[in-house]
């Protein structure tokens, strides 16, 4: 998340070039690509890849630019993330019947870290479980962290490709598949932990009752 958090000022006089900011504008074509692979999503699986992967790459490229200009600020911080969920719960809802249940704890967990701001991270006053702490250290660029992020973006396409396209299991083999697939839900379960954690501690704060 960006610092430029909006201040009471400036919400009164909202700066509207923040929409035409370079990482923005990237921002919409995202969209306009994950609109085109949903209309592909079940009668053409690889373009549909192509366009998913364009938006994806795009997204690194976005906060690339962004610092490169000089060019953050909340929305687009804000704006990142709710296209990346987007993209997220699109999958999840398209390869299980419950994966919009996934979906929503991704929407909760943006609420509640939009809520806080900037300091969304250190908002408690007390100290978070170590392990929390782990792997959202150094901005999730740790070892651990990393594994976690890896089974929050990469798993759900996994999934849909393994659904979707046989050439998968041709490529690997059914133990490689198996071994992969593993490896993401173990990492996106450790995802799902901090993610409830997060819930708590904003259940907790808003209702007075206890810190975590």
């Amino acid at each position: 998340m960006s610092d430029n958090w909006p201040t009471n000022d400036t919400m009164k006089f909202p700066n509207y070039r923040i929409l035409y900011f370079v990482p923005n504008i990237i921002g919409y074509v995202r969209i306009i690509l994950l609109v085109a692979s949903w209309i592909h999503i079940d009668s053409d699986p690889k373009l549909f890849v192509v366009l998913y992967v364009a938006s994806v790459v795009l997204d690194a490229l976005d906060g690339i630019a962004a610092r490169k200009l000089n060019q953050t600020s909340a929305f687009g911080a804000w704006f990142d993330v709710v296209i990346d969920n987007v993209g997220r719960g699109m999958l999840w809802s398209f390869i299980y019947k419950w994966g919009y249940f996934v979906s929503a704890l991704e929407w909760l967990v943006l609420v509640c870290t939009h809520t806080y701001g900037p300091t969304w991270k250190t908002a408690g006053t007390d100290t978070p479980p170590f392990w929390v702490k782990a792997v959202m250290a150094n901005n999730f660029r740790t070892v651990i962290g990393s594994y976690a992020i890896a089974g929050l973006h990469v798993l759900p396409m996994w999934l849909y490709g393994l659904q979707k396209l046989e050439i998968i299991y041709t490529w690997l083999g059914s133990q490689a598949v198996a071994g992969i697939t593993a490896i993401l839900v173990s990492g996106r379960l450790i995802c799902a932990l901090v993610e409830v954690k997060i819930l708590e501690f904003s259940y907790c704060t808003q209702t007075n009752s206890r810190k975590i």
